[in-house]
């Protein structure tokens, strides 16, 4: 395994995200506005707790992979305060229901938490195998469904600044992040595990736009 293999895992992931009842939904104007709040809390807590996996892996990283190692905790600061565009968004478009901090994770978040934890604790670089999915996604894919959701909605930007300022930001944040790793001294057997971590974060955020949780239906 390899770098060439690594984006090839990362690039197939962001491919088939779109593969999920919100996407489709928000394509057939069949998106609503509990179905967003429902995503926005369903986000709440991968967006809380990132950074700080981020940090973590900073502090666990062996110095072999110095600029990966400095990358983290960079990202882990820029980080920090995205979730509370987050409660912006929910504020602002009316949400009644219980604040997502006091309430635990759906499952579909706690898996993906797991994995960066894992990440974090056990492979460090494999937590920018995580962001390199994350970060595509919303490069490739966050601009075009941020638009749907607002247009399905009728939204402004300032309630939907969770999904468009990651929209803006990612583009170059994929960029810096590849170009990091592609850098970095990783094995073939450290590639191949980057690999499967890319797959897995695939699998698992596309999982958290797909839960049965939501009311959208799409025929």
């Amino acid at each position: 395994m390899s770098l060439h293999h690594f984006k090839e895992s990362v690039q197939q992931a962001i491919d088939r995200f779109p593969d999920n009842r919100l996407c489709k939904a928000s394509l057939v104007n069949g998106l609503t506005l509990p179905d967003y709040h429902v995503l926005l809390t369903t986000l709440f807590h991968q967006t809380y707790s990132g950074p700080y996996t981020f940090a973590l892996a900073s502090v666990n990283c062996d110095w072999r992979f110095e600029e990966i190692k400095e990358y983290l905790l960079r990202h882990a600061e820029e980080e920090h305060t995205h979730w509370r565009w987050v409660l912006d968004d929910l504020r602002n478009t009316g949400y009644t229901g219980g604040s997502p901090r006091q309430g635990p994770p759906h499952a579909t978040t706690q898996a993906y938490i797991g994995l960066n934890l894992w990440a974090a604790t056990q492979f460090p670089p494999a937590r920018l195998a995580i962001a390199a999915v994350l970060e595509g996604i919303g490069a490739t894919h966050g601009g075009r469904y941020g638009r749907q959701v607002l247009q399905n909605l009728k939204l402004d930007r300032s309630q939907a600044s969770f999904l468009l300022s990651h929209a803006e930001t990612d583009v170059g944040h994929s960029a810096e992040l590849m170009d990091v790793l592609e850098r970095s001294a990783l094995t073939d057997v450290e590639w191949t595990q980057m690999a499967r971590t890319a797959r897995l974060a695939g699998d698992m955020y596309r999982a958290m736009f797909d839960h049965a949780d939501y009311s959208c239906s799409v025929s």
